[in-house]
């Protein structure tokens, strides 16, 4: 279970920081350096650190690992985004989201009662797991001058808390911030997002409007608002705001939160704005993208289409972001006279099919669904006596690949015993011909395209026809 990890403050000074490590320290530290009781005598802790190596290590261990660490990881739980973090996970936890749908009513009927009594009524339960699939590491160093330095005035060590904890959690903050906003970019662009139209250039007051009626709906049982197409809805207490900077400034504060039914203080509690959704700092994520696939570069394409994106209302649950590890590690390089530290921070960074997810955008660049979506053979392969077919799907006559399309189970398959992976895996038993297969892309269904068994090979290109 996520937990979360309260704020606490450094409230102690120097004098007390020295005497608590000397407290907490071995016997051989405690016979070297001396309880301190004034500021005068910060400088003779300094002295005797400088002359014994060993100590000094000992010092710097457990000035990162005891005090500096404890201050930074309370930043890092606790930073603008806390509300829709979901909190620390312990080592190697996977999330699995459960969500059951509606159960449909059966019209009563006594002659029916014998043959329903004892029939099973499974409930439609949709899971979705979200597994650990961030992780990276911030190196900083600590050099001698550094702790001479900190024995210099009375706020030294604390100075040289800041600095450390000054370099690693402006990086990680940051960087997270950038995976808030690469998942809504990317959300938007693969259709996890329900796009509404808005008419802003005309008169700014209908984007209000818009605002306004989402959040009233969001409140009543819906599928067409989140990517699942599950029955669900979302009361205020759970709906955030992300707007563009520039378009929040042309707003008055009263008026956006009389659009959404609430207070001022509550919604400026529920309001994140967003420098641009056009851009992204794609260089920042070049090594982790250049050594794993759990991110993708933000494409031109993709920035255009958000340069007309005005605002964005979730649901809190949409963002299932977890902290999962984050340890920092220490190494002494002698020769160099500093000392090496890591802080590894693991994530994981999903988004909730179930929960709901709308994009406002300007109406003269609400995106279309394309005429048709093709279906590509990717493999072949035959395991058990069944044929296994693995699909990318592209459109245009260039087959660029379109992410967000979902496989549906047919009834045909279901009849055939085919099964059907929403991420494009079929698999055909022995004795099966063909199969009708359909795909669904930003809540339509497209039409049925049929599967030859004998005839498919790696290439093979099924096309499911937009419905007129």
């Amino acid at each position: 279970m996520a937990k979360r990890i309260a704020v606490s403050k450094l409230n102690a000074s120097t004098i007390d920081i020295i005497n608590t490590i000397r407290a907490n320290a071995s016997a051989a530290y405690q016979a070297s350096v001396p309880v301190i009781t004034s500021e005068k005598e910060v400088s003779r802790v300094g002295e005797v650190l400088y002359g014994y190596p060993s100590l000094a290590n000992e010092f710097i261990g457990a000035l990162v690992n005891r005090i500096a660490f404890v201050q930074l990881t309370s930043a890092t739980f606790n930073n603008a985004y806390a509300a829709l973090k979901k909190g620390q996970l312990e080592y190697g936890e996977t999330v699995e989201e459960v969500f059951t749908d509606i159960i449909e009513a059966l019209a009563y009927s006594a002659e029916k009662a014998a043959a329903r009594e004892l029939k099973r009524y499974l409930p439609n339960v949709r899971t979705a797991f979200h597994a650990v699939n961030y992780r990276v590491m911030y190196p900083v160093t600590i050099q001698e001058k550094d702790l001479r330095q900190a024995f210099i005035s009375a706020e030294g060590v604390q100075d040289l808390i800041a600095d450390i904890i000054d370099k690693v959690y402006t990086s990680n903050e940051y960087d997270e911030f950038l995976l808030f906003k690469y998942l809504i970019i990317k959300g938007v662009n693969t259709g996890k997002l329900y796009p509404i139209s808005v008419d802003a250039s005309t008169d700014i007051k209908n984007a209000a409007k818009a605002f306004r009626a989402t959040s009233n709906k969001f409140t009543f049982l819906s599928k067409d608002y989140n990517e699942a197409g599950v029955a669900n809805t979302c009361p205020k207490e759970r709906q955030y705001i992300f707007m563009d900077s520039d378009f929040n400034a042309a707003y008055d504060v009263d008026v956006l939160a009389a659009a959404f039914n609430m207070d001022r203080a509550t919604f400026q509690g529920r309001l994140f704005l967003v420098d641009s959704f056009a851009t992204f700092d794609n260089d920042r994520f070049a090594q982790i993208r250049a050594e794993s696939d759990g991110i993708e570069a933000v494409t031109a394409t993709e920035l255009a289409m958000m340069q007309n994106v005005k605002a964005v209302l979730v649901d809190e649950r949409w963002f299932q972001i977890y902290d999962n590890l984050n340890v920092m590690t220490e190494k002494e390089i002698a020769s160099g006279l500093y000392w090496n530290y890591f802080y590894h921070v693991w994530k994981t960074v999903s988004t909730s099919p179930f929960s709901n997810a709308v994009v406002f955008i300007e109406d003269t660049a609400m995106p279309t669904l394309p005429a048709a979506i093709k279906g590509i053979v990717e493999t072949k392969e035959l395991a058990n006596g069944s044929t296994v077919f693995t699909f990318d799907t592209a459109v245009g006559t260039n087959n660029d690949h379109i992410d967000g399309v979902e496989w549906i189970q047919t009834s045909d398959a279901v009849g055939k015993s085919v099964a059907v992976h929403k991420y494009g895996a079929v698999i055909v038993p022995s004795g099966v011909t063909s199969v009708s297969l359909q795909v669904q892309y930003r809540g339509t269904v497209y039409q049925a395209a049929t599967l030859t068994v004998s005839s498919a090979t790696t290439g093979t290109a099924l096309s499911f026809a937009k419905p007129s």
